[in-house]
């Protein structure tokens, strides 16, 4: 579900909203070890309290009020470990982090904390101790790291939005993984305060989401000034871009490591670009790749060292050994080393910025391929590299960037790109990609699935005799709203259960309460049969404009039965019909 489609159920009908939530988490805490998403999870009572304290406030004081998050386990949350992937070195911190205090204070609910890569340390989602985050698009392929709890969570369907950290890729990998958007923004302007460490001066805290609507309100509602952290900057944000021109790599530059499927989706994503209207010109981004290649080969291993060095050194065999293998290779750095790549940097820096005086953005695949869990085990470092050759170089030219899901390929697997530009241009880039992203609604099995929005007026509605037949088929409820003054309410008792039966009247119609439900397409029919005459299937005008799948009735059926239109609702009728049983 969405950020709105979670607020619509919170204000129209509380208690389904607390039965969703409370549901979720029950499932979590039951799965707990079996999907390895989650490290630790809200008690189903701490839920409850803290679900019963938003009774009191409101959306205008509190615009994620009630929203359920998750939270990558290397950022505090107060009440939560934090462990960062290693169980020794964990510790309850004294607040939450930063960017978590800001989404608190707006309302919103972290309900656990998320696997990860040990001390964010890869691009794989596999260098865990608590086992590796299941990936529904086929549970052989790893769900892309470090921040991989946090994508899975998404796709898993327990929360709209997680946090998680970028480094080097962290915040973009998993997301083209696992078909989501993932961001991540400009470095200082969501600050990294209660974050541990992976290389401090570089790192970000990102968002991953199903919708871009829901990166662009909590990167809202995190971005501010932290005079506690030094790396944190103001959101000043660069005016939208006139220009059209993407710039692409050039086809020398380009790198699928034997992965048709994804060249294959790459080419057909420019060409839709193309098709847009976009001018789309080739360009040799050698000098992000050469600069992208210091992020391990240079100094700034150092700073990984430097964060949790000396943890590891007095607790060696508490830690995973490719995790201890990197970051123990940055213990003895040489001050001159560190000055040689800062002046390679600021020249590949230079390069950069000149070309981002010419286009708009630049486009290339978030990742190159994707690699089985079993693959990664047999060659741990390469394939991980092979992972970073797109990604490693954006925090060191201070860009800002967003993944993108794009395709599904032929064996089902995710494909995405990442739009990036240089800092400051996040709003920019949120607002290009809304043309250029056309995600495609996706079940965990990969499979293609459109859906449907379907309005019910009775017994299907929340609550109802027969809303489990919309819950058996993953429907989604979307909002409760009103018809058009167009239509006339009848009951149709002799029906087992009982229901209703609207009909287009549009002289002497009025406006008739329904909800509107998101169904999976592929699972109508099965719907549909479920349904007997004289109910029937078409359109109907909500008070909107707006037209919706229905519910109708078939005239000859409303001639002897009771007419309830000035009720406006179903449960209206039903509830006087109870107190007429129980007088008589």
């Amino acid at each position: 579900m969405t950020i709105k489609e979670i607020q619509g159920l919170f204000i129209h009908d509380f208690e389904v909203y607390k039965q969703t939530l409370l549901q979720n988490q029950e499932k979590i805490l039951e799965k707990l070890t079996e999907e390895n998403i989650f490290i630790s999870a809200l008690s189903v009572d701490v839920l409850v309290d803290k679900i019963e304290k938003t009774k009191t406030k409101s959306l205008d004081a509190y615009p994620l009020l009630g929203i359920p998050f998750a939270v990558k386990d290397n950022i505090d949350v107060f009440g939560f470990e934090t462990t960062a992937g290693c169980k020794e070195f964990s510790f309850h911190p004294e607040s939450s982090a930063f960017s978590v205090t800001q989404l608190e204070a707006a309302g919103a609910i972290c309900i656990g904390k998320t696997n990860l890569d040990q001390f964010a340390t890869g691009l794989v989602g596999v260098r865990s101790p608590y086992g590796t985050s299941k990936n529904y698009y086929n549970e052989a392929y790893i769900p892309g790291g470090s921040s991989s709890g946090s994508a899975s969570a998404i796709t898993a369907g327990y929360v709209p939005f997680s946090l998680g950290t970028d480094t080097a890729g962290s915040g973009r990998i998993p997301a083209a993984f696992q078909n989501l958007f993932g961001l991540k923004p400009t470095k200082g302007i969501v600050s990294t305060s209660g974050v541990v460490p992976a290389c401090k001066s570089l790192d970000c805290v990102a968002v991953f989401a199903n919708e871009l609507q829901d990166v662009e309100v909590v990167l809202e509602h995190t971005t501010a000034y932290d005079a506690e952290d030094v790396y944190s900057r103001k959101n000043n944000q660069c005016l939208t871009s006139s220009k059209q021109k993407i710039a692409i790599p050039m086809k020398e530059n380009l790198a699928f490591f034997g992965n048709k499927q994804y060249e294959k989706a790459y080419t057909s994503f420019v060409a839709s670009l193309q098709l847009k209207g976009y001018v789309v010109e080739e360009l040799d981004f050698s000098p992000m790749f050469e600069a992208a290649k210091l992020l391990y080969g240079g100094p700034w291993i150092a700073e990984r060292y430097h964060a949790v060095g000396a943890f590891i050194e007095n607790n060696e065999n508490k830690v995973l050994k490719t995790t201890k293998e990197i970051i123990l290779g940055g213990k003895n750095p040489l001050a001159n080393a560190y000055f040689d790549t800062e002046y390679k940097l600021k020249g590949f820096k230079k390069i950069f910025d000149d070309y981002a005086k010419e286009y708009a953005a630049f486009v290339m695949p978030t990742a190159g391929s994707i690699y089985t869990i079993e693959e990664i085990e047999q060659d741990p470092i390469t394939l991980n590299s092979n992972l970073g050759y797109y990604t490693n170089f954006m925090n060191l030219l201070d860009c800002s960037a967003i993944a993108l899901p794009v395709a599904i390929t032929e064996n089902n697997l995710p494909f995405g790109v990442t739009l990036f530009a240089p800092a400051f241009n996040d709003t920019n880039l949120l607002t290009l990609a809304k043309s250029m992203a056309g995600k495609a609604l996706l079940n965990r099995t990969g499979t293609t699935l459109n859906y449907i929005d379907l309005a019910v007026c009775g017994a299907h509605k929340t609550g109802g005799t027969l809303n489990y037949q919309l819950l058996d088929i993953g429907a989604v409820y979307k909002f409760t709203t009103l018809t058009a003054p167009e239509y006339r309410f009848y009951a149709l008792d002799h029906m087992e259960p009982p229901r209703p039966g609207l009909v287009k009247d549009i002289e002497n119609g009025d406006k008739i309460e329904v909800q509107v439900w998101k169904v999976p397409a592929e699972k109508l029919g099965v719907f549909i049969n479920q349904i007997g005459a004289p109910l029937t299937f078409g359109k109907i005008t909500l008070e909107t404009g707006e037209f919706v799948t229905s519910f109708l009735c078939e005239q000859y059926a409303v001639k002897n039965a009771k007419e309830i239109t000035q009720l406006k609702t179903w449960e209206k009728y039903v509830a006087f019909s109870n107190t007429i049983s129980d007088i008589i």
